[in-house]
């Protein structure tokens, strides 16, 4: 006999009869409740504006809804940000000054998630009566210098306004004796309304919003009429890359600000028109270029009990390299998008992923101890039943992983 084998026997025989430390894991348990417990102290929620919209009743709803599916388009209250009057249908009153405007997108690129912000170029026009004309006459206003998008990021530098007419600046008399008046536009527009909670299968709604740029002419001295026959989209919005154009919405709104600018007269409202296209992500495209990686790369963790329990190097390393492989991917993922208050879609299906991991590193552990525990009894017949019971307990694991990200991921969609 080997004189160093009785020794080497005996060391491996105190390492295998380590127990688990269970007071090391009831402190990690204390731990991350207390990170818990410091993360949601620490989140304060937003505080709220006054502002919001209010969806005006000169809208004609059996023309705005050209496009089926967009009635949801035109409420604008996400989140409680923006509320729908209950005064909608309420007649407008005597002595308002209107102004009716349409607008024909030629073209949409340029999208920044990161700011969020959108380029776009096409084509306005405005009719209006006599008495607004009186009013800008008298005032020495330009009405394309008076409606102004309030979303305005920035003009192109060639221009000292993003509305320009087309030929001279002075409105044309029409022969129902209303004054008439087109132009082009081209511009940086903000986006108000980005929400990613469904991301990567995103809907992205790209707003063109005009007011009135003068502290005089609320609501109830003009009202902004949207000219909905006449608006659309050109040719080259459908052809914005990465995204699929879902169709358009043209209505007109209650702007209530929350502030009645210095007259002491309480919060002022303001007529608003939006022009809004609405696109939103490929589900075809972003199930095989964002989640089908992610499936595959979650397959190893599910398959990795059918390695032989011998090689258990390769096991213990495998959740590791999974690890490092998911942080990538996500980061990857989510490089076009802002910094966001919540988790999206797809940031609950990597923390369901991180969570499967963990869990396989802890049965990977678990599974390798007890094998070289059973490795030590002395009964062949006893040693076989153990061994046994291991395989058995791998042959489950797949399907726990698969059952848990199913329910999970089912959980995540229906409450996002």
């Amino acid at each position: 006999m080997n004189p160093h084998e009785p020794r080497r026997r005996a060391r491996q025989r105190t390492s295998l009869q380590k127990p688990w430390n269970l007071s090391a894991l009831l402190m990690a348990l204390i731990a991350i409740g207390l990170m818990l417990l410091a993360v949601l102290s620490v989140d304060r929620p937003s505080s709220r504006t006054g502002d919001y919209l209010e969806l005006s009743g000169s809208n004609s709803q059996a023309i705005i809804q050209r496009k089926k599916g967009l009635s949801e388009l035109l409420k604008r209250d996400h989140n409680d940000y923006q509320k729908s009057g209950k005064d909608n249908a309420a007649p407008a009153e005597q002595g308002v000054m209107k102004v009716k405007m349409g607008i024909y997108a030629m073209n949409n690129y340029g999208i920044n998630l990161q700011v969020p912000s959108f380029e776009s170029s096409g084509y306005w026009w405005l009719k209006w009566d006599d008495d607004l004309q009186e009013y800008l006459t008298k005032n020495d206003l330009k009405i394309w210098k008076v409606l102004t998008p309030v979303n305005l990021l920035d003009i192109p530098q060639s221009a000292d306004s993003v509305f320009v007419p087309t030929g001279k600046d002075e409105p044309i008399r029409m022969k129902d004796g209303s004054w008439y008046m087109t132009g082009a536009y081209s511009g940086i527009f903000f986006i108000d309304r980005s929400d990613f909670r469904r991301h990567p299968f995103t809907t992205l709604s790209l707003p063109i919003m005009i007011e009135a740029d003068d502290i005089v002419l609320s609501n109830n001295r003009l009202q902004i009429v949207p000219d909905v026959q006449g608006s659309g989209i050109g040719q080259f919005t459908y052809s914005n890359s990465g995204w699929v154009n879902q169709g358009w919405t043209l209505a007109s709104y209650k702007h209530h600000y929350d502030t009645d600018f210095g007259f002491g007269q309480g919060a002022s409202d303001y007529s608003q028109l939006v022009f809004e296209v609405k696109y939103a992500s490929s589900s075809w495209s972003a199930f095989w270029k964002v989640l089908v990686p992610l499936l595959i790369v979650m397959a190893m963790i599910a398959g990795a009990t059918k390695l032989d329990t011998t090689h258990y190097d390769v096991r213990l390393t495998l959740p590791v390299t999974v690890l490092l492989t998911l942080v990538f991917l996500q980061q990857t993922h989510d490089a076009d998008l802002p910094r966001l208050p919540y988790l999206t879609f797809l940031d609950e299906v990597y923390v369901v992923a991180y969570i499967l991991t963990l869990g396989a590193f802890i049965m990977m552990l678990w599974a390798c101890r007890r094998y070289y525990k059973a490795l030590q009894i002395k009964d062949p017949v006893e040693q076989e039943v153990e061994l046994k019971k291991l395989d058995k307990s791998d042959d489950y694991w797949p399907t726990y992983v698969i059952a848990a990200g199913i329910i999970s991921l089912t959980i995540s969609w229906f409450t996002g």
